[in-house]
């Protein structure tokens, strides 16, 4: 009869937990992703219905116009975590556990919402958890923002898309782990149970914020030296006189060239932003999963 060895007894593989660095971290990843969902949700929205998502909540008629329109702003972006964390908890109960709710802040730092349970979870059934909101969300809002022209949509789907980015660097983390282990749940983050033959590298947090702000900046200065420097020599090449991408004075604004007898003007907006912004998170995503990867297949490599 075969014995157990040390190997195969079952052990914390890790512990994901939000320590004061992964706090400040991920506040400037989920800013970060604020601008990347904005821009692509507003750039969705004017395309499809050909008018710019606009901000504006009160008339423009009196000195409070600007204050009471932030006050909405902030009042959608605190409200959308009522239903991100209330699906959350919709599939802990689905895969059997009882949802515990609360919310808190970070260190001082990062108030947050959350959704916990003991319940104990598999590595898919815990993806599944973490990617409900944002995939049910986005899902629904984007079709309702469209289909009715709410244009204000963008902010709560985008803020409900940036207080996503723990749940996905915590998906990645969980993905570079076999499918056999074993997911324990906590208030300030989660347990990784299984074999040490299950064990892997885990992501840091600190190389994707740098690999996603250095990617952002390196791609927003590419597409504004592109668009300022190669747009009016190539649309003068082609004999275009006016040229117009995106909606001026909106985030979405990218690029506008005229050229007349008397004076070539041209001009770079915001939009450049969000590419860079874009390109940057996923650039850094892409890096650190293949970094865990990386560190899985060497410690294989080593046990073999």
């Amino acid at each position: 009869m075969a014995s157990i060895g040390d190997s195969d007894a079952e052990m914390v593989l890790a512990e994901l937990e939000l320590t004061r660095g992964l706090t400040v971290q991920m506040a400037a990843l989920s800013t970060l992703g604020v601008f990347v969902a904005a821009a692509a949700l507003g750039g969705l929205f004017q395309v499809v219905t050909g008018q710019p998502a606009t901000f504006r909540f009160a008339p423009g008629v009196a000195w409070w116009t600007t204050a009471l329109d932030g006050l909405v702003i902030l009042l959608l972006v605190t409200v959308i975590l009522v239903p991100h964390e209330w699906l959350h908890g919709l599939a802990i109960r689905y895969y059997g556990g009882e949802p515990k709710y609360g919310v808190g802040v970070a260190h001082f730092i990062l108030p947050y919402a959350y959704a916990t349970t003991n319940h104990e979870f598999t590595r898919d059934q815990f993806v599944v958890v973490l990617v409900t909101p944002l995939v049910v969300m986005t899902g629904v809002g984007v079709p309702v923002m469209l289909a009715f022209e709410w244009g204000w949509l963008v902010i709560p789907l985008a803020a409900n898309a940036a207080g996503a980015i723990a749940d996905l660097w915590m998906t990645m983390t969980l993905l570079a782990f076999p499918a056999d282990v074993r997911i324990e749940d906590h208030r300030n983050g989660v347990r990784i149970v299984g074999r040490e033959s299950d064990r892997r590298g885990t992501l840091s947090m600190t190389a994707v914020v740098w690999d996603a702000l250095a990617g952002a900046a390196v791609a927003a200065i590419g597409v504004f030296v592109v668009l300022a420097v190669g747009g009016p020599l190539v649309l003068d090449v082609l004999a275009v006189d006016s040229l117009t991408i995106g909606t001026p004075d909106t985030l979405g604004f990218l690029f506008s060239f005229s050229s007349t007898p008397d004076e070539i003007s041209m001009s770079v907006g915001p939009g450049v932003l969000g590419i860079g912004a874009a390109v940057g998170s996923l650039y850094a995503f892409l890096r650190s999963y293949r970094r865990a990867r990386s560190r899985s297949d060497e410690k294989r490599a080593g046990r073999e």
